[in-house]
């Protein structure tokens, strides 16, 4: 499959996060597109609020950019709430499998990013794959990023409640999936999970 996300990831000041979120949401709605704002309830490391652009090809991300670039306003908007962040990081994220949307849509979104041994990545990426085949409390997506850590796989959940990421965690501890996690621990070098609340979504 083909697809890309661009990820804006912000980390508020002390006592600004409120507005950075207000303020990414009202940037996402200025655009007149798809795309996710979301908060972070439980991280890896800071507090953030994360932005999500969906694209159906890199051509598509290429025109985004070209255009964002030839407005002043948005560029203005985007340096004005960046200014009170501690730290803006861009990413572009690979789609490799699209996690499958709850009914209403998520409530909340996981995230665990795994580190794979050299060489390992298209085994991990492969192991992965089957495990979400059989996974039944949630179908998560699988990413690959463009730029930074070459080596690392992400693995989205769309979730309705944190009952069902529950359910999740209490799967993946089962018999049923202990020969997938003892795989992907021999591939792997590191795993970190965060959680997010969505804040504000358009889909159409």
């Amino acid at each position: 499959m083909s697809g890309y996300v661009q990820v804006i990831e912000r980390i508020p000041k002390p006592g600004k996060n409120e507005i950075v979120l207000e303020r990414s949401v009202a940037i996402l709605k200025s655009l007149d597109r798809r795309g996710t704002v979301m908060a972070s309830v439980s991280d890896a490391t800071d507090r953030r609020v994360v932005g999500l652009l969906p694209f159906e090809s890199i051509s598509d991300l290429e025109t985004f950019h070209d255009e964002y670039r030839a407005n002043p306003g948005a560029m203005k908007q985007f340096e004005e709430n960046g200014a009170d962040c501690d730290k803006v990081r861009m990413e572009i994220l690979h789609l490799l499998e699209l996690p499958v949307r709850p009914d209403g849509g998520p409530k909340y979104w996981g995230r665990t990013s795994l580190v794979a041994k050299r060489g390992e990545l298209y085994n991990l990426v492969g192991v992965m794959r089957e495990m979400r085949g059989m996974a039944e409390s949630v179908t998560f997506g699988l990413t690959r990023t463009i730029g930074g850590n070459a080596d690392s796989v992400r693995v989205v959940f769309q979730l309705s409640s944190l009952d069902q990421l529950e359910a999740w965690n209490n799967e993946l501890a089962s018999d049923k999936l202990r020969s997938y996690r003892e795989r992907v621990n021999g591939l792997t070098v590191q795993r970190t999970t965060e959680l997010h609340r969505v804040e504000y979504s358009r889909q159409g």
